[in-house]
C-alpha cells in the first residue's frame, strides 16, 4: 500500500506495517510497485492515479469572504467554485468559511454554509486590523474598519498560510484561502 499525505495531522501512526510505504510526492507513488493507494490531500487529483486511489480530503482550508450585506448564496457560490477550480482545490477540504463581524449576520453567507454543511464563523474588525495581509485596500478600510477582510479572516481563522489571494468579485465580493497547519 502506497501513501501520499500533503495536509492535515501526519502523526496519525506510530509504526506503519511492512507492507506500507509513504511516498514524498504523486510521481513516487504512481512509479512505486503498490497494489493500493491512499492519497490525504486538499488538492484536486485528475489523473488516472485518482482513479485507482482511495483519496481523504482533511478538513484544512479555511475560505475568508469579503462580502456587502446583500451579496446573495449564488454569487458567493460562483466565486468559491471559480477558486477553487482555479487553484485545483476540493471544497470537501473546507473548514470554515470566515469573514467579518457585521451588526447583521449576511443571509446569503448563511444560507450557503447551510447547503455546503460548512460552519460560518465571524471575527470582530479589530481582531482583522491586526492581521498583517498582502493585499490591503483603503477602500475597504473606509468602509469595514479594517485593511483586510478575505485574506485577513482566512489567515487569523486558520492559524495557517494564505494559499490564494484575494481574488476580487466585482462589485461585492472577495474570496481568499488559507490552509490549515497542521
Amino acid at each position: 500500500i502506497g501513501i501520499f499525505q500533503d495536509v492535515g495531522q501526519k502523526n496519525w501512526y506510530k509504526e506503519l506495517p511492512k507492507n506500507v510505504s509513504i511516498y514524498e510526492n504523486l510521481q513516487d507513488l504512481k512509479k512505486s510497485n503498490s497494489k493500493a493507494h491512499l492519497i490525504i490531500s486538499d488538492k484536486i487529483i485528475d489523473d488516472e492515479l485518482s482513479k485507482e486511489s482511495v483519496i481523504y480530503r482533511p478538513p484544512s482550508l479555511v475560505v475568508g469572504i469579503g462580502l456587502h450585506w446583500d451579496t446573495t448564496k449564488e454569487t458567493i457560490k460562483e466565486g468559491l467554485e471559480f477558486c477553487l477550480e482555479k487553484f485545483k482545490l476540493s471544497s470537501k477540504s473546507i473548514a470554515k468559511l470566515v469573514s467579518i463581524k457585521k451588526p447583521q449576520d449576511v443571509q446569503g453567507l448563511i444560507d450557503l454554509g447551510e447547503e455546503m454543511g460548512i460552519p460560518v464563523e465571524y471575527v470582530n474588525r479589530e481582531d482583522l486590523a491586526e492581521i498583517s495581509a498582502p493585499n490591503p485596500s483603503e477602500t475597504v478600510r473606509e468602509f469595514e474598519g479594517t485593511a483586510s477582510v478575505s485574506e485577513a479572516a482566512a489567515i487569523k481563522v486558520s492559524g495557517g498560510k494564505l494559499i490564494v489571494e484575494k481574488q476580487k468579485f466585482p462589485p461585492n465580493l472577495t474570496i481568499a484561502i488559507a490552509r490549515i497547519l497542521s
